[in-house]
């Protein structure tokens, strides 16, 4: 759909339905996106898919897609070969019919990352360290509450905290949340194990 001398693609149209479900606070936003695309003006959701690629409005970018590939592409190795992504788009469509397939490949440029991957996939422990908290949201659109739950699991001696809500990041949007983690950070105290918040 064209924004003045540029378009709104499918691509851009995920990005930017996909950052405004990052927080609850933005969904005005895209209701009014969504309802303005269906009206002919994709200007609000290309706006938003901006935000979230870091799209200046001369036209440039900052590095932040560059910096989050710096730090996940270090995470675990991924296969090489294009077709063990072909593969998986099956599955990611039906998990997510929506954002699946856009989804699918979004790992395919660490397999071309100039630095080797260091970390690798399998059991999290951090024997010795002190009580670790973990802070998971029951409905955060990125992280799911699952992911913290499994790590919890894993993770001898930690302690999750439950934010009951929507939306990524608990700290800015529970002052429950936002108390914890800072008695944590500052005094490592943590809370009772289960301990939950709500937004």
């Amino acid at each position: 759909m064209p924004v003045g001398n540029r378009a709104l693609t499918r691509a851009l149209g995920i990005t930017g339905v996909l950052v405004a479900l990052y927080d609850e606070s933005s969904w005005p936003y895209l209701d009014r996106a969504l309802t303005l695309v269906d009206q002919g003006n994709a200007s609000v959701l290309l706006a938003l898919a901006d935000l979230y690629l870091g799209r200046n409005a001369d036209g440039t970018y900052s590095n932040e897609t560059e910096a989050n590939y710096a730090v996940n592409c270090l995470d675990r190795a991924v296969p090489p070969d294009i077709a063990a992504y072909d593969q998986v788009g099956a599955a990611y469509a039906k998990a997510s019919p929506f954002f699946g397939l856009a989804e699918q490949y979004s790992n395919l440029p660490c397999a071309y990352w100039p630095v080797k991957a260091t970390g690798e996939v399998g059991p999290i422990t951090a024997d010795g360290a002190p009580p670790i908290l973990l802070v998971g949201g029951t409905n955060d659109p990125a992280t799911p509450y699952a992911w913290a739950q499994s790590v919890h699991q894993q993770l001898a001696g930690s302690v999750l905290l439950t934010r009951n809500g929507n939306g990524h990041v608990s700290y800015f949007i529970s002052s429950c949340a936002e108390t914890i983690e800072d008695s944590y950070l500052i005094n490592l105290k943590p809370p009772a194990d289960g301990y939950t918040c709500s937004s």
